[in-house]
């Protein structure tokens, strides 16, 4: 199977269920197979579309079948890194694909257990640095204007880690705000997705500012992360919406 793959043949189906097969007789506990593992599985998955680079509905089902080990969480640290450059490397992913790789991320943040905590001491919790680095990843941070834009599942996911989770990373501040201004951006100036400036101040459509003002309010409280999103938003918007329970000065 390798040496055809390397002589160029596309990996077939069988081929991909065979590697999934392996992986879990060996449960990621050979380095060599796990590299060659990510490797064939994200051409497998990447080359077969046209568009080459996207991921369909149908193989996004398919790879969550074969990820979701329970519970929600991939069975080990090969599938994650597989999950997570897929995710990366993608011009598009289903949603319920992406929302399943932050997943990992935020399991791991919020108990300090799980694959994506394994091989290292993780607090529970706790936003780590590695746990930023994979996220970023996740939301293709490199790309700056052009990164993938999350779906709301995911900002609300987000939303989740910055209020049951610290860090002492400021790194995580700044992934937070930029990533969650993305997602308003798009769907506040959906004509601009991808190619707009994070320099623009975010000016919110009712349904977006309710929805906002409802997630930072959440809790009682602004962390450190919404205050640094609540710099990316337009103070006319805050000024002109009625729907804050209290002033945010009063709530940090």
């Amino acid at each position: 199977m390798r040496q055809r793959w390397q002589d160029g043949a596309l990996l077939q189906a069988a081929d991909a269920d065979a590697l999934f097969a392996l992986q879990g007789v060996l449960a990621g506990r050979n380095k060599t197979f796990n590299a060659l593992f990510e490797e064939m599985l994200t051409a497998f998955v990447l080359d077969r579309n046209e568009p080459k680079g996207s991921i369909s509905k149908e193989q996004g089902a398919w790879l969550l079948s074969m990820l979701d080990g329970g519970e929600g969480l991939v069975a080990n640290a090969a599938e994650l890194g597989l999950l997570i450059r897929l995710v990366e490397q993608a011009h598009s992913v289903p949603d319920e694909l992406a929302s399943f790789a932050l997943h990992q991320i935020q399991h791991a943040a919020m108990t300090g257990e799980g694959p994506a905590a394994k091989g290292r001491i993780h607090f529970s919790r706790m936003i780590d640095t590695q746990d930023i680095a994979n996220m970023a990843r996740l939301f293709q941070v490199e790309k700056g204007a052009k990164r993938r834009i999350i779906s709301r599942q995911e900002a609300e996911m987000l939303f989740d880690m910055a209020e049951g989770c610290n860090s002492e990373d400021p790194a995580w501040d700044g992934l937070f705000a930029e990533t969650i201004q993305a997602h308003l951006l798009a769907t506040n100036q959906p004509s601009n997705t991808g190619g707009r400036s994070l320099a623009t101040p975010v000016v919110l459509a009712d349904r977006d500012s309710a929805w906002l003002n409802q997630r930072i309010q959440h809790d009682g409280r602004v962390s450190r992360a919404e205050r640094a999103l609540l710099a990316l938003v337009d103070p006319r918007q805050m000024a002109a919406t009625n729907s804050w329970d209290k002033p945010i000065s009063q709530m940090i």
